[in-house]
């Protein structure tokens, strides 16, 4: 307290001087219309500016809680958009199971059911391709069982663990399919020959049966995989084979691969009464 005293006393004056200079702008400010203008612009920059820094750092500290605010609407966001997806999703499938292929089938009795898959993997550009799906054995897939899409058909359960299975697709050279020109109850083998993922071969086809290009191939249901009148694709041209007795059909098919998103997998619920049959007949033999 002794120092402070001190230090008043010692530089009193220039304190004495700072408050007179203080009196003196007040009274110049007051009285004068034109420096008091000057004083108010000079001292609202000043105090404008001073609310401007203020009001960025209060807003760089309230970044972290409108950050989080953020995220949770986005969170919120995100959620309703799954939920529609997964509605657009659900409609679509149902309309998928009711719509274009079975229209050209003849599935009656209930003798099929149909599992509703989603496409995760897909190969159209190797010399073996196969398909993905979201479906396994929880959902009663078994391998042998056959696979479509709206457009068509798509190609046969080959492998299966809990939650997946693997499709092996009609432009895989392994697949052989019995099929036929719609309209005609002669059956010839559907194979892929490895080039153009679009288009398939039908093999064995009799000369004395009468087709037009443009004619539509389905399955000929002499398996227990696909029911017959299944749509495959359509004729576009045709050429001799080795022997002149029968000519190759080139089929454009109905199943665009590239651009594959869901199938329905084929549920064939006489299938085991048809194996215990041929079984059977097999030890009879």
């Amino acid at each position: 307290m002794r120092n402070l005293i001190a230090f008043l006393i010692k530089n009193s004056s220039w304190f004495i001087f700072i408050f007179l200079e203080l009196i003196c702008f007040y009274f110049i400010f007051q009285y004068n219309s034109y420096q008091r203008s000057i004083f108010l612009g000079a001292s609202n920059e000043i105090v404008g500016k001073v609310y401007n820094i203020s009001g960025e750092v209060v807003s760089y500290f309230g970044l972290k809680r409108a950050n989080e605010e953020l995220l949770l609407r986005n969170a919120e966001l995100q959620d309703k958009l799954l939920n529609l997806e997964d509605y657009i999703y659900q409609k679509s499938i149902d309309s998928l199971k009711t719509r274009a292929i079975l229209k050209d089938s003849v599935i009656k009795d209930n003798q099929y059911d149909f599992i509703i898959s989603r496409v995760i993997n897909n190969s159209i550009s190797r010399i073996e391709n196969y398909i993905w799906i979201n479906k396994g054995s929880k959902e009663g897939i078994r391998t042998e069982m056959g696979v479509v899409s709206e457009q068509g058909i798509v190609g046969i359960v080959r492998s299966v663990s809990e939650n997946y299975s693997v499709i092996q697709p009609v432009i895989n050279p392994k697949t052989i399919l019995s099929c036929k020109v719609k309209g005609s109850n002669i059956p010839g083998s559907l194979v892929w020959t490895g080039e153009d993922y679009r288009y398939v071969n039908l093999e064995g086809f009799p000369r004395y049966e009468r087709f037009e290009p443009g004619d539509t191939i389905i399955t000929s249901g002499y398996s227990g995989i696909f029911p017959e009148g299944i749509i495959v694709g359509y004729v576009e041209d045709s050429k001799g084979q080795s022997d002149d007795n029968f000519l190759t059909l080139k089929v454009k098919l109905s199943t665009d691969f590239a651009t594959l998103k869901n199938v329905l997998v084929i549920k064939n619920n006489n299938k085991q009464e048809i194996i215990d049959l041929e079984r059977l007949v097999s030890d009879d033999k």
